[in-house]
């Protein structure tokens, strides 16, 4: 991923110094040698390292993305010469409320109390009755930082940056670059590998997700923004880094009413709106094509999901085209003496999708005027250095990039091998079809002959 700027730059290396830190210690674990030296020599602080994890343990969410924060923010303000810091939360850190403002909202709870607490046990009860509120412990931790965050204004320039799903690079480091099996990239990769073939998902939902470079993009140009307005600026701004106020994307076959998704006739009508508009069912086409163009040797099954936002009839899907066929595959697997892993990862995935429950069938509506006034005030130069405008691309581009990225270096295939991995699928969907439809034959015949 380095590649590009190697030949921009053979020497980068020596730009950049790397120091070892643990988010769940004080200080970081770091030595006094390395704090002195950031305390000296840091202007700007990009405060992005958490846990991800939605199910995390509280104490420990609390310890990495509250007192993680914190540490990130006093040595901000120890530092001699900082001129902005920028701290990552999530577009979805207040997800009990569907329209999300770019403020801090208010949080019940105090930060500084809670961590000074952590071992009172009936404290961090109250905490987690109190965070029933928010779908998980990652957006509640991420809310409870945000508030603490607020406090530092006094101290130093602050921002708050909060991105939605991050998915596969556009652009930068490589186009469709992506290492990461969190959110909303992990369900697509399950997807794509043929493992998830249904989703506890509502079609009509408007599903915002934005390139990982585009993020990158955003929280480099907000430190930026920041520290320039300084001095007319006393507020912390709040930047919701979302693609689907202007850029639309929903999972199913009919388009939804969004608020900014509009009929062809209105879009050849109204010259102002976004030029990549298309209709959902286009996306999700333009989406399948892309895998079809490029599909997985290594994959167990072709690409297709039966969506419901009903919990019986997800639990049915579930049953036919997970469970069954996973089954069969360990049962096969044992046979040739290896250990059967597929259904224990059906029961891991079920486990995420819980999780994942609130998101995957609620549309939320995101304010984002602050990223449309970071637009305007970047130049021309500084949108083709730095291009965070989520207006600024067609989901069609987007998966003709994502889809071989994902096959090419996630799954470390070669884009050549077409032939040979549509063979490979057709044969692997004659053994899994042929095995399901004796089964159900089987079942139906034991079923006749207890009705006669």
């Amino acid at each position: 991923i380095f590649e590009r700027l190697a030949k921009k730059d053979p020497n980068y290396q020596e730009r950049i110094r790397v120091i070892e830190g643990d988010l769940e210690k004080p200080n970081f674990d770091l030595c006094p040698e390395s704090l002195d030296y950031l305390k000296e020599h840091t202007h700007v602080i990009l405060h992005i390292a958490a846990t991800v994890k939605f199910d995390e343990e509280m104490i420990k969410a609390l310890t990495i993305n509250l007192a993680g924060t914190r540490t990130a923010l006093e040595i901000g303000r120890q530092s001699k010469n900082l001129q902005s810091f920028v701290y990552v939360s999530t577009a979805y850190s207040n997800s009990y409320d569907e329209h999300i403002q770019e403020r801090v909202y208010p949080i019940d709870c105090n930060p500084e109390k809670i961590l000074a607490n952590l071992d009172d046990e009936k404290l961090i009860q109250d905490v987690i009755k109190y965070s029933l509120k928010w779908p998980n412990t990652y957006t509640f931790t991420k809310a409870l930082a945000e508030a603490l965050t607020l406090e530092y204004r006094q101290h130093f320039p602050v921002a708050i940056l909060r991105p939605s799903c991050v998915m596969s690079s556009l652009n930068e480091p490589i186009p469709g670059w992506c290492d990461s099996i969190y959110g909303t990239n992990g369900t697509f990769i399950g997807w794509y590998y043929g493992l998830i073939r249904t989703s506890h998902i509502d079609p009509e939902v408007t599903i915002d997700t934005v390139p990982v470079d585009y993020v990158s993009n955003a929280i480099i140009a907000v430190g930026w923004k920041t520290y320039m307005e300084r001095a007319q600026e006393q507020e912390v701004l709040v930047y919701n880094c979302v693609s689907s106020t202007d850029n639309p994307l929903t999972f199913g076959k009919k388009a939804s009413r969004h608020s900014n998704e509009v009929s062809v006739l209105e879009y050849f009508h109204n010259s102002s709106l976004s030029p990549h508009f298309v209709t959902t069912d286009e996306r999700r086409r333009e989406c399948e094509k892309a895998c079809k163009k490029h599909p997985l040797l290594t994959g167990i099954y072709r690409p297709i999901t039966f969506a419901s936002s009903n919990e019986i009839m997800f639990r049915l899907y579930s049953l036919v085209l997970h469970y069954l066929p996973a089954y069969i595959m360990d049962m096969a697997v044992r046979f040739r003496g290896e250990k059967p892993r597929l259904v224990d990862t059906y029961v891991k995935i079920d486990k995420v999708v819980a999780t994942v429950k609130k998101f995957s069938n609620t549309t939320y509506f995101f304010d984002n005027l602050n990223m449309k006034d970071l637009y305007l005030a970047m130049s021309p130069v500084d949108h083709q250095q730095y291009p965070c405008d989520n207006r600024n691309y067609s989901w069609r581009l987007y998966f003709e990039v994502a889809v071989p990225g994902l096959k090419k270096y996630f799954f470390k295939e070669d884009l050549n091998n077409v032939k040979r991995a549509r063979q490979a699928m057709r044969k692997k969907e004659l053994i899994v079809n042929t095995t399901l439809f004796l089964l159900v034959g089987l079942m139906l015949l034991q079923l006749y002959y207890l009705l006669r």
